[in-house]
């Protein structure tokens, strides 16, 4: 208002409303407010605009709304002034964008898009069961974390990195287009949003559940990526081929499930950074 910017508000009025206004509307300027689920909606409505050409005309800011607010993390906007300053200064990035591609069996329309992350095993499970704990408020990760810590579920899969293909035994797989996941954890350091790939970070399945319980705190500094438990590295290409089909945190949310193929596209949408 200061500055006299004419702008419009549109308040989401059900699921999937997000989604279709920002693959429908012709506005220039988009301004997202709300959690890394909610950005998952409009980033989804963004690719799926028919013309690439409109991409190239849009701008895309963000304010803070959620809990965790991860993606803020990496704009370092965490906070609602500290985003806002980001969107006036009009400094543009290309940023890259997941591309998942999900079972054909599971769901009609099975491509879909991420910001941030797509996790399988405990990355997952956790994020299921702090859900459900929500009447803790804050401490509802910390609890799900001890549980699955004391309760490990290793699954098996066959991975395909790249063009590199494992089959063993996984505790967990995050695939990561920023540095920061969940409330502010440092998951993957060396993540850039415009680099043309994304990190991946694979734990051991044989961590014993001691060194799973001082592994885990070392997410909020990004010191885990020098443990002999996990194995960190770039990549544009990821499948997952689990043997039980298991849901998946997109962007935070509990959806989708195995298997998958996870692609990068680069410099995809233009945000304000």
């Amino acid at each position: 208002n200061k500055r006299n910017i004419q702008y419009k508000i549109y308040r989401s009025k059900y699921s999937g409303h997000i989604k279709s206004l920002c693959s429908s509307k012709d506005s220039k300027n988009f301004i997202i407010i709300g959690g890394d689920g909610t950005f998952n909606e409009a980033i989804n409505g963004f690719m799926n605009r028919e013309s690439d050409k409109n991409l190239n005309d849009i701008k895309i800011g963000f304010l803070p709304g959620g809990t965790g607010n991860a993606f803020m993390h990496d704009l370092n906007g965490e906070t609602y002034q500290k985003a806002l300053n980001i969107i006036l200064t009009g400094k543009i990035k290309k940023i890259d964008i997941i591309k998942l591609k999900l079972g054909s069996k599971q769901i009609t329309d099975n491509i879909k898009y991420a910001l941030n992350i797509v996790g399988w095993g405990l990355a997952s499970d956790i994020n299921i069961l702090s859900d459900k704990l929500r009447f803790l408020g804050g401490m509802r990760y910390n609890i799900a974390s001890l549980y699955y810590i004391f309760n490990k579920r290793v699954r098996a899969a066959k991975v395909i990195i790249d063009k590199t293909i494992t089959k063993k035994k996984y505790l967990f797989v995050m695939c990561l287009n920023t540095i920061h996941t969940g409330r502010g954890m440092k998951a993957a350091p060396n993540a850039k949003l415009d680099d043309g790939f994304f990190d991946i970070i694979i734990l051991n399945a044989k961590i014993s559940k001691f060194k799973l319980l001082k592994l885990l705190p070392k997410l909020f500094t990004g010191n885990h990526i020098y443990s002999q438990n996990i194995e960190y590295l770039q990549a544009k290409y990821l499948e997952i081929n689990s043997e039980t089909i298991d849901m998946l945190n997109i962007d935070g949310e509990n959806k989708y499930h195995t298997p998958l193929s996870i692609s990068i596209i680069p410099k995809a949408l233009n945000i304000f950074y």
